[in-house]
């Protein structure tokens, strides 16, 4: 470990635990300080370019990271502030460029990533010392991209990357599978099996910064009175408390390495009109109203390519702009709602049918809200990583076993055994979910979803939560429409017919090969229309 000196010792004194993370060497790349709230790790993230006397050194540059903008106003630029460590040292603040910049021309910088894709915003940048406090805020896309920016030409000069957070939050899983699980206790040099590159993670509880617990002696009575988990999280740093984000299979953008496939998030593209669509909504009035469109491929994936949010908007406002908006929608086949619309809250209506009078669609779908079958459904719907192989029976294809099948139970249920011996036909249609770049207000919900601490299996209520419910009652309704094979066959028949066309065929045989389509299923509805029909999706044809 290299020697620590503390040019501001008059005013700043390490706890034996930050000095402990301050001679970390500088061969080590990635360092990591977590564990209990009070832990000095704000603190510690600041003060390490003054300890280690790095902003001496015109050519120093770092940046320091929270997860959004009001977060990192309110605690490390206020702080770097009022501590007043850095103007001691002489250094100056621009607050439009939120740079701290010291005699020697050496530079701290302050930036938050809240959406994944800001992390290109550093592509040309050039970091000795990146930091990240609260990492757990954080996802590892970010994390893992902005350490690809983290390089010195100077020898005088380290090329680190130092992390500090406590458990819990949407990046809890990754942190923890990264720094803590190799090494619980903390305080051993780990070498990256991807990278290479050297780690370490050091453990900080609320006993090891001696200094809050002076100023402050009533902030240990204060976290003795939280639930139990938070309680464990926040005092012990107990990282099996909290299981973190849910949907860690989510990808804005692929991870280094990851296939192609390893996405989520796609640019706009207009939907074939021909594609059957729905339209999903949860509603609220001081909870957001959220509605999303959700159309299905001839190889059924799904899309949603357009959303709709709003807050304190009445049944007649939101249900009128969901019709306006959805006019040129073709193929729309159902309307499915929040079952809690069935309600009437003290009016002689219920939601869901002042919806329909201000809508003008004569059905709406209420909702299957079964949490946990819709969390399951919609990780599914998510896996971009192909299945693994089916059962095969450990002996092996044995003909005489086939034989006896056949002679005792005929030729289905031979068929069925040879069945288990056929290779699987390659996944190419997954992930199956994919959700176009209008859609902001989705791709934030789902990545801050994280695991109910009194029940592991759901997802735990928070503010903006409501496009994730209504993409489970989208995803649900429209996965008992795909178990209805015939109608998929006719979808896929449809699809066929119009792909032939565009693809240069004859418009006459196309006009014959859809009098053809419609003659065989004279008798099936279409979609929902103004008036006059009142189909379910599930049973819906063209």
């Amino acid at each position: 470990m290299v020697e620590v000196t503390e040019p501001l010792d008059r005013v700043w004194k390490p706890s034996a635990r930050q000095a402990q993370f301050l001679r970390i060497p500088n061969e080590v790349f990635e360092g990591f300080y977590g564990g209990a709230a009070g832990g000095g790790k704000s603190e510690i993230l600041l003060m390490k370019p003054v300890a280690r006397r790095w902003i001496e050194n015109p050519k120093f540059k770092a940046i320091i990271f929270r997860r959004t903008f009001p977060q990192l106003e309110e605690s490390l630029i206020e702080r770097s502030k009022t501590d007043g460590y850095y103007a001691a040292c002489g250094a100056k603040y621009n607050s439009t460029n939120h740079v701290w910049r010291f005699p020697s021309g050496a530079t701290i910088r302050f930036g938050y990533m809240e959406k994944d894709s800001d992390a290109r915003d550093h592509d040309t940048a050039e970091y000795n010392y990146a930091a990240f406090d609260e990492l757990t805020h954080f996802s590892e896309y970010q994390y893992r991209y902005l350490t690809s920016r983290v390089r010195t030409s100077d020898p005088a000069l380290p090329a680190i990357v130092r992390s500090a957070s406590n458990p819990g939050n949407v990046g809890h899983a990754w942190v923890r599978a990264r720094f803590v699980e190799p090494e619980p206790s903390g305080g051993v040099l780990l070498r990256d099996t991807v990278t290479g590159n050297l780690k370490i993670f050091i453990p900080a509880k609320l006993q090891d910064n001696p200094a809050l617990m002076k100023a402050d002696p009533n902030y240990y009575n204060r976290l003795m009175v939280l639930p139990e988990a938070e309680r464990k999280a926040k005092m012990e740093g107990d990282w099996w408390t909290f299981a973190g984000q849910v949907f860690t299979e989510f990808r804005y953008l692929p991870y280094p390495n990851e296939p192609d496939n390893a996405l989520h998030v796609i640019p706009h593209f207009n939907i074939p009109y021909w594609w059957p669509k729905l339209l999903y909504i949860d509603w609220g009035f001081s909870a957001m109203t959220y509605a999303g469109w959700l159309a299905i491929s001839p190889d059924e994936r799904i899309f949603q390519y357009r959303e709709y949010a709003k807050r304190k908007q009445s049944v007649g406002t939101w249900g009128a702009e969901l019709r306006q908006i959805s006019q040129f929608d073709q193929n729309l086949m159902t309307v499915v709602i929040d079952p809690s619309a069935k309600a009437h809250y003290g009016d002689l209506k219920s939601i869901g049918q002042q919806f329909i009078d201000a809508s003008g669609f004569d059905y709406v779908e209420y909702a299957d809200n079964d949490r946990i079958s819709g969390k399951i459904l919609l990780h599914d719907f998510l896996r971009w990583t192909p299945r693994p192989a089916r059962y095969i029976p450990r002996e092996g294809f044995q003909q005489e076993v086939h034989d006896r099948i056949f002679r005792w139970q005929g030729t289905a249920a031979a068929q069925e055994y040879l069945n288990l011996f056929k290779p699987d036909a390659p996944e190419t249609n997954i992930p199956r979910l994919q959700i176009m770049e209008t859609c902001p207000e989705l791709i934030k919900s789902i990545q801050l979803c994280t695991y109910d601490e009194k029940n592991i299996e759901d997802v735990a209520e928070f503010s903006g939560d409501d496009p994730y419910d209504g993409l489970r009652y989208g995803l649900k309704s429209i996965d008992n429409y795909l178990q209805n094979r015939e109608e998929v066959d006719k979808r896929r028949q449809y699809a066929e017919i119009m792909h032939k066309f565009k693809s240069g065929g004859d418009a006459t045989e196309m006009y014959r090969a859809l009098e053809r389509f419609e003659a065989e299923n004279a008798q099936k509805v279409v979609a929902i229309s103004r008036r006059g029909t009142k189909s379910r999706f599930r049973r819906a044809h063209v």
